[in-house]
């Protein structure tokens, strides 16, 4: 008895052992190749509880989701000879695992290989066009022309197996001597056309000071006529006023018109040597202003 329950502890194991290596599971997420002796001998995609050779065969699996890749620094020539550094991110999917096997065996591989597709791919693509181009205009139909490209023909994604779902350009800068470059350029240019806004306005305020400048002078031209006339007026009306006033007492017009030259003409303190018989003083000697 004693004997018994070890060598059937060996048998148990050993079934248990053969029962592990002759399933293996697959998941909602991966498909899988069957191998025997490096050989494919079958693909499994559906996802479950599946039977194998044990010992014989064996069992790799790869991922049957979109797989991200994430590349930079990939450096390009644009038609207008600039030169840009471009960050990546491509999705791809293993569409056919036997051909990914055989071509590139592991996803390490792939991404390597769908590495140096991407940059042919984007040299080619990009190098048709210019900066302008690649930053803005034409952004997403030259991501989707990339994504075409890397698919095409055996020496693309196609011959090893994937299919690229998705490219997107993350980042797109020009290399840094040429960045320096173009900022001297941009800066330049913003000089030039600040330059020329500025002889716009210089120019336009010389003709609005020089039309302010001959409002003034018109302005002050009518409004010194209008003085004159004004003034000539009132000269006319003093002379009319002047003259009746002549007419109503002459002899007190005179003596009046006396007094105030004497004013205008004798300031304070002034010393005057006249003969007495002069007419300037003729109102000093006799009331009437007579002789």
């Amino acid at each position: 008895m004693s004997r018994t329950l070890p060598s059937l502890a060996v048998i148990l194991a050993a079934l248990g052992l053969l029962l592990y290596s002759s399933v293996f599971t697959v998941a909602m997420t991966q498909q899988a190749l069957v191998m025997q002796f490096g050989q494919i001998r079958r693909i499994v995609t559906q996802p479950g509880l599946h039977f194998k050779t044990p010992f014989v065969e064996s069992v790799i699996r790869y991922d049957d989701r979109n797989i991200g890749l994430t590349l930079e620094n990939t450096e390009i020539l644009g038609s207008d000879q600039e030169r840009l550094i471009v960050d990546a991110f491509v999705r791809y999917k293993i569409t056919k695992p036997d051909l990914f096997y055989r071509s590139v065996q592991n996803e390490f591989n792939g991404n390597a290989r769908l590495s140096a597709i991407f940059q042919s791919s984007t040299r080619r693509i990009l190098g048709q066009v210019t900066t302008e181009d690649i930053v803005s205009n034409r952004r997403a139909e030259l991501m989707r022309q990339i994504a075409a490209e890397m698919n095409r023909g055996n020496e693309g994604a196609q011959g090893m197996g994937v299919t690229v779902v998705d490219v997107r350009l993350t980042q797109t800068d020009l290399v840094e001597q040429v960045r320096k470059n173009v900022f001297a350029r941009m800066k330049s240019e913003r000089k030039q056309v600040a330059a020329e806004i500025r002889a716009k306005g210089d120019e336009e305020a010389t003709k609005i000071r020089a039309e302010a400048d001959r409002q003034k002078t018109m302005i002050i031209a009518e409004a010194e006529e209008k003085a004159q006339k004004i003034k000539g007026q009132g000269e006319g009306q003093r002379a009319a006023i002047y003259s009746a006033s002549y007419g109503k007492n002459a002899e007190f017009a005179g003596f009046y018109r006396s007094m105030q030259a004497y004013e205008k003409a004798i300031p304070a303190g002034t010393q005057m040597i006249l003969p007495p018989d002069g007419e300037f003083f003729r109102y000093m000697r006799n009331q009437s202003g007579g002789r």
